[in-house]
This record gives structure tokens, sequence and C-alpha cells, in this order.
């Protein structure tokens, strides 16, 4: 299950950033969560995935496993049973399913449209991030000069994690 989800927000996130898909295949809609079908199939009764010979890594774009390395990243840590209730509070798998109870099966598809427009929703370009930051700093009397504001682009763009970022200050400003 955590596969499926997994691969769901892969197909998301890719098409929020990327404005294409990551794979043909449809989502559906199903009482656990997004599935993909002809994945599922290829997966059933296994309970963990330790070998895939129906693909491969290196066929991907850089953009392609640039999107499955974030999402690894920011949601592999989440077990199957919390990426499905995560899943069933979007709007995506919700949509799909119309007014049916969440106990009740079903196989309808998750628009492709509704993932682009709901996850691009969830990215905030790097100004739009560094003028928020620099305007909360500046409510709170800290003034970001233009050297912290590139800092802030490259933690917005992903150059550098906001942790790596903190690091670095708390070295600098201890002289380390």
């Amino acid at each position: 299950m955590k596969l499926e989800k997994l691969v769901y927000y892969c197909q998301g996130w890719h098409l929020a950033r990327e404005g294409t898909l990551l794979f043909p295949e449809p989502i559906e809609a199903w009482r656990e969560g997004p599935v993909v079908p002809p994945l599922y199939r290829h997966h059933r009764r296994q309970l963990t995935v330790s070998d895939w010979p129906h693909g491969q890594a290196s066929h991907l774009t850089p953009d392609e496993r640039r999107t499955v390395r974030w999402v690894t990243d920011q949601y592999g840590k989440f077990s199957a049973s919390q990426l499905s209730v995560m899943t069933h509070n979007e709007l995506p798998w919700r949509a799909a399913r119309g007014g049916l109870p969440e106990s009740a099966n079903s196989s309808a598809r998750i628009s492709t449209d509704l993932m682009r427009t709901y996850y691009a929703r969830q990215i905030a370009d790097s100004e739009t991030a560094v003028g928020l930051a620099t305007a909360n700093a500046a409510l709170e009397g800290a003034e970001f000069d233009q050297n912290w504001q590139d800092k802030l682009r490259d933690v917005a763009a992903g150059v550098i994690s906001a942790d790596d970022l903190i690091s670095e200050e708390i070295a600098r400003l201890k002289g380390d």
C-alpha cells in the first residue's frame, strides 16, 4: 500500500512542478486510497517489494529522478496507513469518489488535471517565499539583507535545506 501512495505523490508533484505526467497509467480512488491498477497487479500479495523487474530507473529523466527523490524524502518516512489517511484528506481522491463513504469500493479515476492544480497550489515560488519571510521578519523587528534573502531563495529552491542553513548560521555565530 505504501508503494501505491508514494507513486501517487510522485505523479501529483511531478504534474505540479513539471506540468507533465510521470507515467501514463491512470490512478483510481480505491477505498484504501489512490492505486495504479497495473502496478498493483504486479505487487499484490507481497508484504514488501524489494526487487522490481518491471522498469529501469536509468530511463528516468533528471527531472523525473528529482521528483521521485523528493517524494521519497518527504513522504517515505510515513507508514502505509499514515499515507492512506493523508490521501483520504486531499481533494483529488475525495473528488474522484464523489459522495461515496470511505468504506465503499470504487474504481473512479483521479483527475490528473485536478492533481496538477491541487499540488501546484501547495508550491510557493521562491520570490513569494522570500517576500513573505522578509515581511514576517520585519514585523518581528528584524531585517533580512540581500545576502540573507539570497540564502532564503536557495532554501525555497531546494538548493540547501533549512536545517543546513540554520546549522551554518549557528556555526558562524559561534565562530566555528
